[in-house]
């Protein structure tokens, strides 16, 4: 398991018709911050997420449809994906993106507690 803590939710980190979180770890520059979900992983391990794999948000848990080519070295590197929670057409799948379900945006605040769980 790979835990982070929330630092800092951006004043534009939510959107009504996106259902999505960007998250990135202290490095993000200060245009990005508002529109982010900023997080401190207290783990010092590499991600390899995959298909089956889960994240938590404090109790809510997501369980992990799609993961992009991208997603856990950027993880890794700078903290940063998109956590999307809907459904995609596969022509229409970002690269960095997390796909979650169920489909509805988790309730998050500074000091929400990330668990990213991997089965195997």
């Amino acid at each position: 398991m790979i835990h982070a803590i929330i630092k800092e939710v951006g004043t534009a980190a939510f959107s009504e018709k996106e259902p999505l979180l960007i998250l990135f770890d202290q490095s993000a520059t200060a245009a990005l911050r508002n529109y982010s979900i900023i997080q401190e992983i207290t783990s010092e391990v590499a991600f390899s997420l995959q298909i089956g794999d889960s994240i938590s948000f404090d109790e809510q848990e997501y369980l992990i449809e799609h993961i992009g080519p991208l997603a856990n070295d950027n993880l890794t590197t700078v903290g940063h994906s998109t956590l999307i929670f809907g459904q995609q057409s596969e022509e229409n799948k970002i690269a960095n993106g997390i796909y979650l379900s169920p489909y509805q945006l988790p309730k998050i605040k500074v000091g929400t507690k990330i668990v990213y769980k991997q089965v195997n």
